[in-house]
C-alpha cells in the first residue's frame, strides 16, 4: 500500500495528460469532465485527483508542456551564431523547425485545444502567447542594438508580435487536428510567405535571397 513508485506516478500523469489532450481537442474545456478524463485512463475520479487538483490544473499542464517551451527548444536546436551573423537566416530556420513541430499529430491536437480555449478559458493561452512574444522581443532588442534592424521599424515587442501573430493564426486555422494534408501544406506556405514579407520589410531589404 502507500504511494505508488515515482515512475508509476509519472506514467499515470502522462497518461492523464494524453487523454485530456485528446478530449480537450474534441470537446473543448467546458465539454470535458474530470470523470471523462479519468475513465479514458481507467482511473476513478479520486485516483485522478491524487495527480491533479482540478480540471483547470490538467488543462494548464497540457498547454504548458505542449506549447510554452516550443520556441525555447526550437531556438536551442539552431546554430546560435546565426543570431549574430544572419538574423534572417535564423528566422527562416526557426520557421521551418516550427512548421515541422506544428505538423506533428500531438501539436495539431494542441492547436485544436487552443482554438476551443479561446471561447472557454483563455488565461493560460494568453500567458503562453506572451511568453513567446517576450522571447522573440529579446532577439529583436539585440538586433536593433547591433544595427541589423532600424529602431524606426518598431519596438521589440511590436516587431515580435508582427512576426508571431500571423503565423500563430495560420496554425490555428490550418494546422489543427482535423486538417487534411492539403490544408496543412497550404498553412506551411502561408507561414513561409509571411516570413519573407516580414524579412523584406523589417531588415531593410539588405537580405540577398539569391545567396540562400
Amino acid at each position: 500500500m502507500g504511494r505508488p513508485p515515482a515512475a508509476e506516478s509519472g506514467d499515470t500523469r502522462a497518461a492523464v495528460l494524453d487523454a485530456a489532450l485528446a478530449l480537450f481537442a474534441r470537446h473543448g474545456f467546458a465539454g470535458t469532465s474530470v470523470r471523462a478524463i479519468a475513465r479514458a485512463v481507467g482511473l476513478s475520479d479520486a485516483a485522478l485527483y491524487r495527480h491533479f487538483p482540478s480540471k483547470q490544473a490538467i488543462f494548464d499542464e497540457v498547454l504548458r508542456q505542449a506549447g510554452a517551451g516550443l520556441l525555447t527548444s526550437t531556438l536551442a536546436g539552431i546554430d546560435a551564431a546565426l543570431a549574430e551573423q544572419d538574423p534572417p537566416a535564423l528566422l527562416r530556420a526557426v520557421a521551418e523547425a516550427l512548421i515541422r513541430a506544428w505538423d506533428e499529430p500531438r501539436a495539431r491536437q494542441i492547436a485544436s485545444v487552443v482554438a476551443r480555449a479561446l471561447g472557454d478559458t483563455h488565461v493560460e493561452t494568453i500567458t503562453a502567447t506572451m511568453q513567446v512574444r517576450d522571447q522573440l522581443a529579446a532577439l529583436f532588442r539585440r538586433w536593433i542594438d547591433q544595427g541589423h534592424v532600424a529602431s524606426a521599424k518598431g519596438s521589440p515587442d511590436q516587431l515580435a508580435w508582427e512576426l508571431f501573430a500571423p503565423s500563430a493564426y495560420v496554425r490555428l486555422l490550418y494546422l489543427h487536428a482535423e486538417a487534411d494534408a492539403a490544408t496543412r501544406l497550404a498553412g506551411h506556405e502561408l507561414v513561409r510567405r509571411h516570413l519573407e514579407f516580414f524579412i523584406d520589410t523589417v531588415f531593410n531589404g539588405t537580405d540577398d535571397k539569391e545567396t540562400r
